[in-house]
């Protein structure tokens, strides 16, 4: 395979990012998002929900755990510090992707390899059921040493007039790394990295270097249980909440865990740039 120079690029922060700010009191809350705001432990740490569209965006996904009978599960997370809420509504927003697109949500923390278990099982049609692990890398990872041991971490993600590194095939990879020892080998598996909280989503980056660099990287025999990854971004476009993927096909998957080739078939003709997954 022809090699790719993916060394990392210097990227300038831009000045239209907005620093965190208190919870807008313009915003009006629907019943499931209040009761995740009462008590929260982030109440006060950032802007969320930023606008109206955001806080209607979460209280449909909230109410798609009530439907699932998952909410009071998640609630305690929900409630707790910005990391764990982040990751909570994640977990939440990709299963409520999959349910909405004509999955069917076979279980919630499916068990793993050993001790381990998922975030979700999903089916699509009759196949057979796949493992699915969601990992939502924060940008609090991308600093160097000196920056956590000074203050940057406690600062707002954007600085004005900030610029840094940026890699982004190695924060995806690092995400793949964590998640390995969490699937089974006799399964399918298929691994979801959220990366709305990264400096720069992996997203941005032309798919021509992404797509064949991570393929390159997961033929390597230990990544063999992954049958793919899946990329997954949330954008608000003006009025609209957009979900936007990218998925990347493990070619040297062991054929226990190979993805249906439907399914392979239907997460690769996505289409990231068009707004397809637009929430109502």
């Amino acid at each position: 395979m022809k090699s790719v120079d993916l060394t990392p690029r210097f990227l300038p922060s831009a000045d239209l990012f907005r620093k965190p700010r208190p919870m807008p009191i313009h915003v009006r809350l629907a019943p499931l998002t209040r009761t995740i705001s009462h008590d929260a432990s982030w109440r006060g740490q950032d802007d969320f929900p930023a606008n109206q569209i955001w806080a209607d965006e979460v209280e449909r996904i909230l109410s798609f755990l009530e439907s699932q009978c998952q909410f009071d599960r998640f609630l305690p997370k929900l409630r707790g510090k910005v990391t764990q809420r982040d990751g909570a509504l994640a977990e939440a927003r990709v299963a409520f992707f999959f349910f909405r697109n004509g999955f069917n949500i076979l279980s919630w923390e499916p068990k793993g390899a050993g001790t381990y278990l998922g975030d979700i099982a999903i089916q699509w049609r009759e196949l057979p059921g796949v493992f699915v692990e969601v990992k939502g890398p924060r940008w609090e990872g991308e600093l160097d040493e000196s920056e956590l041991r000074g203050h940057r971490r406690s600062q707002p993600r954007y600085l004005n007039a900030e610029a840094r590194w940026a890699d982004p095939v190695g924060k995806l990879m690092e995400a793949v790394e964590k998640a390995l020892p969490k699937f089974p080998d006799s399964r399918p598996n298929l691994l979801v990295v959220v990366d709305d909280m990264l400096f720069v989503s992996i997203l941005e980056w032309p798919k021509n270097i992404i797509v064949p660099s991570v393929a390159e990287r997961l033929a390597a025999g230990k990544f063999s249980i992954i049958g793919g990854i899946l990329v997954f971004n949330t954008v608000c476009y003006g009025q609209e909440i957009v979900y936007r993927t990218l998925f990347i096909e493990n070619g040297e998957c062991h054929p226990k865990c190979r993805l249906p080739r439907p399914m392979v078939k239907g997460l690769t003709n996505l289409k990231l740039d068009e707004r397809v997954h637009t929430v109502p």
